[in-house]
């Protein structure tokens, strides 16, 4: 599905045509896989996002950063390209973005900020209102200011086979002829993984 035109801001950046971005939200230089949705309000810039990912309402990724070892820490005295557009400086003297990995399968909660650099893993959760300011591990639930492990949604054998599967990288027309559908719409069969990893090999 293609972003509503007029009412979001997509520039420099690679959709895929079964992503969607809502209303109002604003996505530079980012790439964004099969099937997730960025919610309205959202602010993504210099991100890769993976597969299934559901971005909530107000989400900001990538907002850029500031040196805090500087006299001072506008961008006036080290980029060229800064908001006020006053160029002290004639070169980039200061890195101020880092990219930032969103894996697949990730959900993250309504206002929630992620910082330039991290990593999300596959499967994790992301509490709403968090600031996320380190990597988080796949399929673990993270929350607050600065978030912090909660738990893992599942235990490490399941995690474990879950990582080995990848079944994000299946297609939809995969999953359907295996008659897996099932498997997705209520809670987790650990049996059920074991033929997903079978059929897999």
């Amino acid at each position: 599905m293609k972003p509503y035109k007029f009412l979001s801001y997509i520039k420099n950046s690679k959709l895929s045509k079964y992503s969607k971005v809502y209303p109002f939200s604003r996505v530079t230089n980012s790439e964004i896989g099969d099937y997730t949705y960025i919610a309205y309000q959202c602010i993504i810039n210099n991100c890769s996002i993976g597969r299934y990912c559901s971005i909530a309402k107000g989400v900001n990724i990538g907002l850029g950063i500031h040196p805090t070892n500087y006299i001072s820490t506008s961008p006036i005295f080290y980029s060229p390209t800064n908001p006020l557009g006053i160029k002290l400086s004639a070169n980039l003297k200061f890195k101020d973005t880092k990219k930032v990995i969103i894996g697949n399968d990730v959900w993250i909660g309504v206002n929630s900020i992620i910082l330039d650099g991290v990593t999300v893993n596959d499967g994790a959760i992301i509490a709403a209102n968090s600031v996320v300011n380190k990597d988080v591990e796949a399929y673990s639930i993270v929350g607050g200011v600065p978030a912090k492990h909660l738990k893992y949604r599942f235990n490490e054998r399941i995690i474990e086979r879950l990582i080995k599967i990848r079944w994000f990288d299946f297609s939809v027309e995969y999953i359907k002829s295996n008659n897996f559908l099932d498997l997705f719409s209520k809670e987790l069969d650990e049996n059920r993984i074991l033929e997903l990893l079978k059929t897999n090999k």
